[in-house]
């Protein structure tokens, strides 16, 4: 595939959730989100260890075997509960914060229905033909709460910059083979994104998941790589990112480690 940038003025202004998602802390129990103390956005001590020092595939093949290790497997029925922890609104703990738009949605108002929010896989499921079975399906760190026609609008394009705007969710563009977030996703893509390929490599019975610099491919691969790694480097976890990053370690048993360490996806693949 060809790149496919398109040129087109528009605002890049970055927004960012409010600091005090700080008073939220991770849950232990698929529980109703609520205020709690302080969470800690730091891994537990000695949880990457191994992998110091590594690059290129041995840290990512060290990553993964750190993250496969005692994981919860979530069914897709409980992933309904587990958003309303991980992206609860730090203003508002009954509402969630919807991905793509940045707004606040009443947490209880989930389904199939126009104007409902309902659970968007980043990686999107066509690439890889895993559905909604407990694994890539009901993953935490690539699900997130989206509006029903948002996240219809995006389908299971590919990530890259380009496109004509959508009316419903300003900031995010859509062309003929990819998805361009707002500014403020951007980070939060391409985290998720590398997550999923690191995280499943073929060996637990789910496909070979790789991040490609293509668009518009098939099989279980995504891209574009290129793209998501200079998203990466623009927009740096926010504390939003990094406190939910904890809630799914609470909820999931695993972190996404290019959360705690943005640099070393320019270890493994730059």
């Amino acid at each position: 595939m060809t790149p496919h940038h398109r040129p087109r003025p528009r605002p890049r202004g970055r927004r960012r959730l409010a600091a005090g998602l700080l008073a939220l802390a991770p849950v232990l129990a698929l529980a109703p989100a609520g205020p709690t103390s302080p969470a800690s956005a730091e891994p537990p001590a000695g949880y990457y260890d191994s992998a110091e020092g590594l690059t290129g595939a041995a840290l990512e093949a060290e990553l993964h075997d750190i993250v496969s290790a005692g994981v919860t497997t979530l069914t897709y029925s409980e992933v309904w509960d587990g958003l309303q922890q991980t992206d609860a609104d730090p203003d508002d703990p009954s509402s969630v914060v919807l991905f793509y738009q940045g707004t606040a949605h009443p947490a209880s108002d989930h389904g199939g229905g126009v104007d409902q929010w309902n659970r968007e896989h980043l990686w999107a499921q066509s690439h890889g033909d895993f559905g909604t079975s407990p694994g890539p399906g009901t993953d935490l760190h690539h699900l997130r709460p989206t509006d029903v026609t948002v996240n219809s609008a995006r389908g299971n394009l590919d990530f890259d910059e380009g496109g004509t705007e959508n009316a419903e969710a300003p900031g995010n563009y859509r062309d003929g083979d990819s998805w361009e977030p707002r500014d403020a996703d951007k980070g939060d893509v391409a985290r998720a994104i590398l997550y999923m390929s690191m995280r499943y490599e073929g060996d637990d019975g789910w496909p070979d998941l790789e991040v490609d610099d293509a668009t518009g491919g098939s099989g279980p691969r995504h891209g574009r790589l290129s793209t998501l790694l200079g998203w990466n480097a623009a927009d740096p976890p926010s504390a939003f990112e990094q406190h939910r990053n904890d809630v799914v370690f609470e909820l999931q048993g695993n972190r996404n480690p290019f959360i705690d360490h943005p640099e070393w996806a320019d270890e493994i693949w730059g």
